[in-house]
């Protein structure tokens, strides 16, 4: 269906609607009043919650725990720009997914929360082990060996200098 067949139904729809509010000696009939919309619960559990740390996780990365650990030490307590360059020139390959995983946190912030970027430190990097996926090797006289395909979740988070523990200002 186009815009024009679109906006011609509408217009159609009001001009039946105001032949309606209409009475039969052709003065408007009253509108019933509105209903006063009401303040869901959960918006007062929204208002009292303390303001959210932007962050962002990647799960189920293919690279072991262990590896990527040694990239997120790397980056820790550092400014946003710093823990760019680090990654941007990092030879290990798990700096490409923390990579990926703090330019998504920077657009959160970015974003979602109206901060600059440029100003934030990673005040949170860690590294929890995922699913292991298991194979199997075959090996001499019919044994097998088994192979784990590790995975792991990553998590960085931003916050300002200055700010508490938990990266609140």
């Amino acid at each position: 269906m186009s815009t024009e067949t679109t906006a011609e139904a509408t217009e159609a729809e009001v001009e039946a609607t105001d032949v309606e509010a209409t009475d039969a000696e052709g003065t408007e009939a009253p509108e019933a009043p509105e209903a006063t919309a009401q303040v869901p619960a959960r918006s007062d559990r929204v208002r009292n919650r303390k303001p959210a740390r932007p962050q962002a996780t990647a799960k189920f990365v293919r690279v072991s725990a262990r590896k990527a650990r040694l990239v997120a030490d790397l980056i820790r307590d550092k400014s946003v720009p710093e823990a760019q360059a680090i990654l941007a020139f990092s030879t290990r390959a798990a700096a490409e997914p923390v990579r990926k995983v703090l330019e998504s946190a920077m657009a959160n912030a970015d974003h979602n929360a109206g901060m600059d970027v440029r100003e934030m430190y990673v005040t949170r990097a860690t590294i929890d082990e995922g699913p292991t996926m298991r194979r199997f090797r075959p090996r001499a006289q019919g044994r097998a060996s088994r192979i784990n395909k590790r995975t792991c979740h990553i998590t960085i988070g931003l916050g300002i200098p200055g700010a508490d523990a938990e990266g609140r200002a």
